[in-house]
């Protein structure tokens, strides 16, 4: 696929400057907006000339000045609206693209609220929706819950979205009939606040509008799992109120799939907002805050296990998802010998106690019993999220594939080993049977309950890895086939669904991130290139789920206050509109392992942001978070007011899973990674560091002294093995310090 140069007719007339798409038949306009209560009664286009137009509605005389760049293959719009004259009620301004060729075959994509337009089948559930007996089906269609969404039947057609709502402001439409894509971009804000982003489309779905209004007036507002009317409306403007919309277009030719049109994204989606980075608490100091509030308050020594706090199903102890059991694993790698044995023996207890029949493992327990799987009670018909075991399955094999690695001689448990073979097969299993993994199944069957989602993609990778260490061949075959299926059927469409429990099947970043985990552990496993191809385009889909600006919070909000970042945060899905800490849950390691196989350093960029973002959510004892403990990390990254508008920048009190995928980043993600050929180091700890020929200089600004684990790379053409990371050196830096070492091929020397 190739990006055009902009296929772009700028028409220019007496009448003003029209951006007329020609080849994608879209026409660009300004407007004012007039509205009572949050409808729209009026709107009035602006007829350019040399730039500027003058339109006088009422008592009021309105000026818009346009000004239009083409440069580097952008199309840069800039209009700005004053109030000249006279005064205005209940009105906006608003920047319009007309598609006058339009089909509901279009794909639409709006990052991390709109997937394929959400055009799919609804099921208009309360929280925490969850598919009734009368709802399963094998074949299940994609399933979503009362999100903003296009009609996939007759009807109105048409949401409203706050720039809030979406990891970057931004649509990008992929035309199947004509191979073409385009992708719009604009600012969070304008003079106005948020601003809003609107798709419509007419009856019979010929034409749609796409427009960027400010200030935000929704018809609908979206909160947990369901629409309202909206009470926003226009504002008042006195003369010499302004405001300002800008916009970026790119236009691309050749565009062969959803996937290849956000492939295009990965490269464009920083084009607005800023990124900085704040560099307060090491990882060393991070995992030693993480670790001691996981022994001394969450380990049950009666029970054997790490809970999630509490005594509830779910609340006690859940296999995967929210990180129950995979909390094991970076204490495993870098926790103290404590964790480090207390990890084993919850381990053990897990494998050798809680397997079903066919194979699979209980999902919940209370520390006495185990059930199928939970949200608050125990599901019925024994239902499992089958992801919950695709976690596990992946999670265990590295436990094992770890120790293996960094502790020769190493030797799995006589006790586990028919547990994980009987596990891994339940897999195989169900995959030869269905040529699924589905959704949910019945776990004391192994019978598919509801299918059609990719939310147990992990098992791809729990089965590589699998196959790997128990020498069966049988299981990569199925492991690979089912990647190609997942990705024809799911990443090349651009979409990707139903990861987590509660959320039916709307799109999700979870079951993104962990299709791109396993497409690289194939590769790994491997070494066949077309994983990686595979795993570009699932990176580039799960860049449309991180937040890439640093989102301004009200100043009395709880983040505005604490002046958090949020370049990095990890959209949840687009029922759950919230970003959230870290990947649900993993580090993202996953993201250097594709650099070092494709040299892209734009996957660098993503986890630099994701690894970053993360340790500023933790609470600590001189910046305590709101009511957290110490080490506690929540999960709310609220850009959205999809829980009011009292909550964007605020969180609920309560420790998560996002504490997991920190400990993870901490063991699984270098301090620094250093390629010495190239003379190049990328840094992401929170320290900052320098190379000069082979003298690295590391600088600690932070509070806490730092022990940074270094990568140097001497050959990336190799995969590592894992649990590496975890052995590469450390180097120690005081707090408010800095130290200079020398680099002797992949050894440090202090100065």
């Amino acid at each position: 696929m190739k990006q055009s140069k902009l296929v772009f007719l700028l028409v220019f007339s007496c009448i003003g400057v029209s951006a007329q798409m020609s080849k994608f038949n879209v026409r660009l306009n300004s407007q004012i907006q007039y509205y009572d209560g949050s409808n729209t009664t009026e709107t009035s286009e602006f007829k350019f000339k040399d730039h500027r137009s003058l339109l006088k509605k009422s008592n009021a005389t309105w000026e818009c000045d346009e000004s239009n760049r083409l440069s580097n293959n952008c199309f840069d719009a800039t209009y700005t609206f004053h109030l000249i004259k006279g005064n205005a009620s209940a009105a906006g301004v608003a920047v319009n693209f007309s598609f006058d060729q339009w089909s509901k075959d279009n794909y639409v994509i709006m990052p991390a609220a709109v997937y394929n337009g959400n055009r799919f089948e609804v099921l208009k559930y309360g929280y925490p929706p969850l598919f009734k007996k009368e709802d399963y089906k094998v074949n299940m269609p994609v399933t979503i819950t009362d999100v903003p969404r296009l009609n996939k039947y007759e009807g109105e057609s048409r949401f409203d979205l706050n720039t809030g709502d979406l990891t970057t402001p931004a649509i990008g439409i992929y035309f199947p009939k004509t191979k073409k894509g385009i992708w719009i971009l604009t600012e969070q804000a304008t003079e106005l606040g948020n601003s809003v982003l609107s798709l419509t489309e007419n009856t019979d779905r010929s034409k749609a509008e796409f427009t960027i209004s400010a200030p935000c007036v929704r018809k609908e507002i979206y909160g947990m799992t369901s629409l309202r009317k909206s009470d926003e409306t226009g504002a008042d403007w006195k003369p010499g109120d302004k405001a300002t919309i800008r916009c970026k277009i790119f236009t691309f030719e050749h565009v062969n799939s959803p996937a290849e049109l956000n492939n295009q994204f990965l490269a464009i989606r920083k084009s607005f907002g800023t990124t900085s980075f704040v560099n307060q608490l090491p990882f060393s100091e991070a995992f030693k805050l993480m670790e001691d509030q996981q022994n001394n308050e969450w380990w049950n020594e009666q029970q054997r296990i790490y809970t999630l706090g509490g005594e509830s199903w779910n609340m006690k102890f859940q296999l995967g998802w929210v990180g129950g059991c995979m909390v094991t694993h970076p204490l495993s790698l870098i926790g103290q010998p404590l964790s480090q044995q207390r990890s084993r023996i919850n381990l053990d207890r897990i494998i050798t106690e809680s397997q079903a029949k066919s194979g699979f493992y209980y999902s919940c327990g209370n520390g006495k019993d185990w059930c199928s799987d939970c949200f608050g009670s125990p599901h019925p018909d024994n239902l499992l999220l089958l992801r919950k075991d695709a976690d596990a399955l992946y999670y265990f094999y590295k436990y094992c594939s770890s120790n293996q690695a960094l502790h020769p001689g190493w030797q799995m448990p006589a006790a586990w080993k028919a547990p994980l073979q009987k596990f891994s097969e339940a897999f195989a299993t169900l995959w030869r049977k269905y040529g699924q993994f589905g959704q949910f199944i019945d776990i004391e069957s192994g019978e598919i309950k509801v299918g059609g989602s990719n939310s147990a993609a992990m098992a791809i990778g729990g089965l590589a890895l699998a196959s790997q260490f128990e020498n069966k061949p049988q299981l990569l075959q199925v492991a690979k086939e089912a990647a190609r299926s997942y990705y024809k059927k799911y990443t090349q469409k651009g979409i990707s669904c139903g990861g987590p429990s509660e959320i039916l099947q709307n799109n999700d970043s979870e079951s993104a991130f962990a299709i791109l985990e396993s497409f690289v552990t194939l590769y790994e496993v491997t070494g066949e290139k077309e994983w990686l191809k595979y795993a570009e385009d699932a990176a580039a889909f799960c860049s449309t789920w991180m937040v890439s600006y640093d989102y301004k919070f009200p100043a009395n909000s709880l983040f505005g206050k604490l002046d958090m970042r949020t370049t990095g945060a990890v959209w949840a899905s687009t029922q759950n509109k919230h970003g959230a800490p870290a990947i649900c849950t993993a580090s993202g390691d996953c993201l250097l392992k594709l650099y070092r196989a494709t040299g892209n350093k734009r996957y660098l960029q993503m986890l630099k942001d994701v690894a970053h973002n993360v340790m500023q959510y933790i609470s600590r004892a001189d910046r305590p978070i709101a009511g957290l403990h110490s080490g506690w990390v929540n999960e709310r990254v609220n850009l959205s007011d999809w829980e009011g508008k009292q909550q964007i920048g605020g969180i609920f009190n309560g420790n998560t899973w996002a504490q997991v995928g920190a400990m993870l980043t901490a063991a699984e993600v270098p301090g620094i990674y250093i390629l010495p050929g190239k003379k190049e180091l990328i840094v992401f700890d929170q320290v900052e560091a320098t190379l000069k020929g082979n003298q690295l200089k590391i600088v600690n600004p932070t509070k806490f002294d730092a022990k940074i684990r270094i990568f140097i790379d001497t050959d990336a053409s190799k995969p590592y093995s894992q649990g590496f990371i975890s052995s590469c050196p450390q180097v120690s830096v005081k707090a408010g310090e800095s130290e200079v070492f020398a680099i002797n091929k992949n050894i440090l020397v202090k100065n």
